[in-house]
C-alpha cells in the first residue's frame, strides 16, 4: 500500500467527461497561476505585469498557492489575495481545509520521487495545517474551492486542472509523460471526452508544452519559484485574442498561437532576493523546505525550455 504522499485519495478522481459542459467563464485574456507557492513577491509582479496589459486580464489560480507561507499573517495575506480571483484548489489546499493525515502532503508522488523528499513534503503540509488553523476561517474556505474549471477564450475551450484531465493531483500532464508518443492516446481521449481544445495545469512544479495539432496542453510549473537553471524566474501560462503587448514580449519563454487565441508561457521576475530572506526567515537552514527547495529558489533545477518541450529529454526529475 502506497503511504502518506505517494497515495492518490480516490475523492481527488474524475473524468475527462467532466469538462464537456458549459464554460464557467469567458475571458478575452486569461492568466493561469499554478503553484505560487506562498510567494508574495510573485505576486506582486503579476500585478505588474497585468497592469501592462490593454484590458485587465482573468486571473485564476489553480491550486498550491500555499506551501512556502508558513507564517499566519503572511498566509493570510497570500490566501486574501488570491481568493479576490477566480481560484481552485490543488493538493495543498485540499489537504490544509482537511484532517485526515492519510494523504500526507496529497501530492501522489510518482516512484522515481525519493522517499525522502516525499516525506519533507508531508512534515510541510503538517506545519501549514497548524498554521491555517490560527486564521479564521482560512481553511473552510479553502473546502470550499473547485477542483477545476472550463473556461472560454476567444475560439478555444480550455479545461483549466491542478493535476491532469482524470485526478487533482495526476502526472500524466508532467513533461516526460506528455512528451511520450505512447502516452498520445490518453491525451486524445482527454481532449475528445472533455470537449476541449486544450488542457491548463501545474501540479508537477516542471513546466511543459505539448502540441497535437490543433490541440495541446501547457503546464506552467511553478509561479512562485524558479523553473529553468540560472533563472529566479517563476512562469504563468497567459491565454488570450490579442498578442503580448510590446511590454511583455522579453518575458515569453514559449508558447503557441491557435485559431486566433495565443498561449504562452511567461516568465515572472519577482525580486528574487527579496524573497529568498523571507523564504530563509520562514524556513531556516536545515528545514524541510530548505533541504529541499533552496538550492533551486537560488539557482533553479537542472531543466531548460527544451525540455519542456520535449527536445531533449530529462534524465532524472525535477
Amino acid at each position: 500500500m502506497k503511504g502518506p504522499g505517494r497515495a492518490c485519495p480516490p475523492h481527488y478522481g474524475y473524468s475527462p467527461r467532466t469538462f464537456a459542459r458549459a464554460p464557467d467563464f469567458a475571458a478575452d485574456t486569461l492568466y493561469v497561476v499554478g503553484g505560487l507557492y506562498g510567494n508574495p513577491l510573485a505576486l506582486d509582479e503579476i500585478d505588474r505585469m497585468a497592469a501592462l496589459e490593454d484590458q485587465p486580464p482573468r486571473r485564476l489560480f489553480n491550486g498550491d498557492f500555499h506551501w512556502f507561507d508558513a507564517e499566519p499573517r503572511l498566509f493570510a495575506s497570500v490566501q486574501r489575495r488570491v481568493l479576490a480571483h477566480v481560484a481552485l484548489r490543488g493538493n495543498v489546499e485540499t489537504e490544509i481545509a482537511g484532517d485526515d493525515g492519510e494523504a500526507g502532503c496529497g501530492c501522489a508522488y510518482p516512484e522515481s520521487v525519493p522517499d525522502d523528499d516525499v516525506e519533507r513534503s508531508n512534515a510541510i503540509l503538517g506545519r501549514l495545517r497548524g498554521v491555517a488553523a490560527e486564521v479564521p476561517g482560512a481553511r473552510e474556505a479553502l473546502a470550499r474551492l473547485p477542483m477545476h474549471a472550463v473556461a472560454q477564450v476567444g475560439s478555444l475551450r480550455i479545461g483549466i486542472v491542478h493535476g491532469d484531465a482524470w485526478s487533482l493531483a495526476g502526472w500524466r500532464f508532467a513533461h516526460d509523460e506528455l512528451h511520450q508518443p505512447a502516452h498520445e492516446e490518453h491525451l486524445q481521449a482527454a481532449f475528445e471526452l472533455g470537449a476541449v481544445d486544450g488542457y491548463a495545469c501545474s501540479h508537477t512544479c516542471a513546466p511543459a508544452l505539448r502540441v497535437l495539432g490543433e490541440r495541446f496542453v501547457i503546464n506552467n510549473g511553478a509561479a512562485g519559484m524558479a523553473n529553468f537553471a540560472g533563472d529566479t524566474s517563476g512562469l504563468l501560462t497567459r491565454i488570450a485574442t490579442r498578442p503580448l503587448p510590446r511590454a511583455l514580449e522579453d518575458a515569453r519563454a514559449y508558447g503557441l498561437h491557435e485559431r486566433g487565441v495565443w498561449i504562452d508561457a511567461l516568465r515572472i521576475r519577482f525580486d528574487a532576493a527579496r524573497w529568498r530572506e523571507r523564504f530563509d526567515a520562514i524556513w531556516p537552514a536545515g528545514s524541510p523546505a530548505a533541504v529541499s527547495y533552496r538550492e533551486r529558489i537560488v539557482a533553479g533545477p537542472p531543466f531548460s525550455v527544451d525540455h519542456a518541450l520535449g527536445r531533449e529529454a530529462v534524465a532524472c526529475p525535477v
